[in-house]
């Protein structure tokens, strides 16, 4: 007999709730295309190589696969978007120098980001391509700034980290970067502390992995960390400082920027720059952004890239 019940994390939409979906997508996507964004609408699936090749890597247990009944081998049904865009600049669009592409879509996650939460999510964007340095980073942070007050929060934030912090942090640890990014996401230091208890990390990295999860690990913080861990750090934190010193006061509408070194990516494939965007009486992040040249790389083109994306029912129940 069949079964009509509804797949869990699964769910559809009608009435008020498509119209403000659709609303909100016209308002962002219309944002884009005065900055110079031009729409890309990548396929529902891809081949799983190309989904999670490289810096991708770190998407393959978000991504459903499965075998295509017409003969074209496994597929994937894309987790994330950013994949989609490395393909398409490093092969249909491999003769553009910069490239400035923006999107909105269905994605699909194997599990849920959060317990409860829902494993469709409708995935907007994006990406800044060819653009090296700080240029890049402050272009695509203005556009985040800019989307969240289009989705009509006030006193929007964005948090900038560097994952470079992190990985100098932990590069001597037997636990893989992942495990690292998901305890400091978790905010607590007792967890942290817990997880240390199983290393040998040097004391001024246990300290400061400790010091990050409290909530001190700010612009002073990374100023006076400066010279006492490694080099890797130093060049981290002072390629954020930098960054964060040039944007300053620049951003509109009263979004306020500040560093903070315990931000983490919602996926691993970034190597540089992290942002995240939180807003007034909202507990969660509401859009995630970086650098991810190393993605660019894995898809054989050498290629400068920043980007940020937010799901459009996330700010639309946050708001």
């Amino acid at each position: 007999m069949p079964t009509h019940k509804p797949i869990i994390g699964l769910n559809d939409a009608f009435g008020s709730q498509a119209k403000a979906l659709r609303s909100l997508q016209g308002r962002i996507l219309n944002l884009f295309d005065d900055a110079g964004y031009e729409e890309v609408i990548p396929p529902m699936l891809e081949r799983p190589d190309s989904m999670n090749s490289g810096a991708g890597r770190f998407l393959a247990d978000q991504t459903v696969v499965f075998s295509d009944p017409a003969g074209a081998g496994s597929l994937a049904i894309r987790s994330d978007m950013t994949p989609q865009i490395a393909r398409i600049a490093a092969t249909r669009l491999q003769h553009e120098k910069e490239l400035k592409l923006c999107y909105s879509g269905t994605v699909m996650l194997a599990r849920p980001d959060v317990r409860g939460g829902s494993r469709q999510q409708w995935q907007t964007g994006v990406e800044c391509l060819g653009i090296k340095g700080s240029a890049g980073d402050i272009e695509v942070m203005h556009l985040a700034a800019r989307t969240m007050l289009a989705a009509g929060f006030n006193k929007p934030v964005l948090q900038v980290g560097h994952i470079g912090l992190l990985k100098a942090l932990v590069n001597c640890s037997t636990h893989a970067l992942d495990v690292w990014t998901k305890r400091i996401s978790r905010r607590s230091p007792d967890d942290l502390i817990e997880l240390l208890a199983t290393e040998s990390l040097p004391e001024a990295s246990a300290k400061a992995l400790v010091e990050m999860v409290s909530g001190v690990a700010d612009q002073q913080w990374l100023k006076a960390n400066i010279g006492c861990i490694n080099d890797d750090f130093d060049a981290a934190a002072n390629e954020l400082l930098a960054l964060v010193d040039e944007v300053g006061d620049k951003m509109e509408g009263h979004v306020s920027v500040h560093a903070d070194a315990a931000v983490m990516p919602r996926f691993l494939y970034h190597s540089g720059i992290l942002f995240a965007g939180y807003a007034e009486g909202v507990a969660h992040a509401v859009l995630h952004g970086g650098r991810y040249d190393a993605m660019m790389s894995a898809h054989g083109r050498d290629m400068a890239a920043t980007g940020f994306s937010c799901d459009l029912w996330t700010l639309i129940n946050a708001g």
